[in-house]
Parts: C-alpha cells; structure tokens; sequence
C-alpha cells in the first residue's frame, strides 16, 4: 500500500483519474490551485527538493480534490473513492 501513497503513483492516479472521471469547472479550479499551491511553496522552499516536481504538484492537487469534495458533497467523495479503490485493486492485482 505504501506504494501507491508515493507522489508518483498519486500523479498517474490523477492522470487516469481525469480522464475517466468528469469533473465539475469548480473541481477543475481546485485541482488548478492545489497544483499552484505546491508550486509556490517549492519555490519558497517549505517543500521536499528531491523528486519529480510536476509529481508533487499533481498528488497535492489530487489531495485538494479529494479533500474539497469530502467538505463539500460527500456523495461525490464517496462516488471518488469508489473509483480510486477499484483502480487501486487493479494495480495490486498487476
């Protein structure tokens, strides 16, 4: 499990995950700021040097998603992470 909580599989867990999950113009905005987010404080060095930086800004992005949604509609969370365990499942499966 451990694996899959590395920014690099949470960057290609988001990649697969906008493609095949429809988000609304304000899931897109939050998935927008939380890339942002990641960015500025790389820059401000608060955050890890090593590693991909475009993976750290997407597993930050997919994290404000996630997060966003659970506060705002939990319906839509629930229906998230029914899909982020099957993809899950198939990568353990692999």
């Amino acid at each position: 499990l451990q694996k899959n909580l590395l920014a690099e599989a949470q960057s290609l867990l988001l990649q697969k995950f906008m493609k095949s999950f429809a988000l609304t113009s304000t899931e897109q905005a939050v998935v927008a700021r939380g890339r942002n987010a990641n960015l500025t404080a790389r820059k401000k060095g608060k955050s890890k040097s090593s590693g991909d930086a475009s993976a750290y800004q997407d597993s930050t992005a997919f994290e404000a998603l996630l997060g966003y949604t659970y506060i705002s509609d939990k319906h839509r969370f629930n229906e998230m992470i029914g899909w982020i365990k099957v993809e899950l499942d198939e990568l353990d499966s692999k």
